[in-house]
């Protein structure tokens, strides 16, 4: 039986992700750090937050399918 790739990462504590697929998986936790750095967050609805987040995280995406060395 072939094993998976994602597998293999699963059990082989050794493995390294591809950079390409680390950026991908922290394109989340790096729109909340531009958020932070751009509002106040203590003074917004969570429904603000995730109206932002959701625009950052669009204009990451943009980014990330236009970045020419991948």
């Amino acid at each position: 039986m072939v094993e998976r790739t994602c597998d293999i990462y699963e059990n082989n504590d050794q493995a390294l992700r591809s950079q390409k697929i680390v950026l991908r998986d922290s394109l989340g936790t790096l729109a909340v750090h531009i958020l932070n750095s751009r509002e106040d967050l203590s003074s917004m609805s969570y429904s603000e937050m995730l109206d932002k987040l959701y625009e950052i995280i669009d204009e990451l995406h943009h980014e990330y399918h236009n970045h020419t060395t991948f």
